[in-house]
């Protein structure tokens, strides 16, 4: 049993879930947005605070599965002091590892890679990325790279 959930969970994945980091309401944000997987009841509200050149923090809260708490403390980590640009090639990529593109290295993010095999966790992984799709698009009001923060 403890190989299986190694295979399902490795180290990084586990010490995310653990451990999460930026796991906290943000005040004083300057864009949030919330998503639900309605198959599992996961909830997520990820906030930003940032400007026109770069965000500087990245926080979230919500009720989330151990998949959906890890993903969200892997990209708030990620994506800290983050450019427009950055955040888009970093989203993009991240959907298309999820997808099954193998020739992409995202980091600690990878440790995300080992849940492809379970197909209906990988929309637990995505949850919080579409959180923050809304989140960015949100600061794009106030000139962050207009509307850069991937598709």
């Amino acid at each position: 049993m403890t190989d299986r959930l190694n295979d399902i969970y490795p180290g990084k994945l586990r010490e995310h879930y653990e451990n999460p980091r930026n796991y906290r309401m943000l005040e004083g944000e300057t864009g949030h947005a919330s998503a639900v997987n309605p198959i599992c009841g996961d909830e997520i509200t990820v906030y930003l605070r940032g400007n026109r050149e770069k965000v500087s923090e990245v926080t979230f809260q919500g009720h989330l599965c151990a998949v959906s708490l890890a993903s969200a403390s892997l990209m708030s980590e990620a994506l800290l002091n983050r450019t427009p640009q950055e955040f888009a090639i970093i989203s993009r990529d991240f959907v298309a590892m999820m997808s099954g593109s193998d020739s992409i290295a995202l980091g600690d993010l990878d440790a995300l890679r080992s849940i492809r095999k379970y197909r209906v966790r990988i929309r637990c992984a995505l949850l919080p990325w579409e959180a923050l799709r809304e989140a960015c698009r949100a600061l794009a009001l106030i000139g962050f790279g207009q509307d850069r923060c991937g598709k």
